[in-house]
């Protein structure tokens, strides 16, 4: 059995292929704005199982803060609001329904 800190070629390898694509894509989301992504506070407290909020679209990610498959998670929204993370109350142009979430 080999030691932990000695990883084998190919598991650099890999590791350097993974890193590259996830790189890719975080290039590859557009910004806020071109996908006309708008954060209205007033909807923080409602019920986004109804509605098209970002927490019902297939393509958002509760995971640290909020987080979108396609929209960077950083810069300023249609409003000119800036933020670090894709609210759940938030929506976009770009909304795909999450029929396990959507009522």
């Amino acid at each position: 059995m080999r030691p932990l800190e000695e990883p084998i070629d190919g598991e650099i390898e890999l590791s350097s292929r993974i890193k590259h694509l996830i790189d890719l894509a975080k290039e590859a989301r557009i910004p806020k704005k071109r996908a006309g992504y708008i954060e209205v506070d007033e909807f923080k407290d409602s019920d986004l199982k109804k509605g098209y909020f970002c927490a019902t679209c297939v393509y958002f990610v509760n995971v640290q803060g909020g987080k979108c498959a396609i929209v960077k998670s950083q810069g300023e929204d249609c409003n000119g609001k800036f933020s670090k993370v894709i609210a759940p109350h938030g929506y976009c142009s770009l909304w795909a329904p999450n029929k396990t979430m959507v009522k």
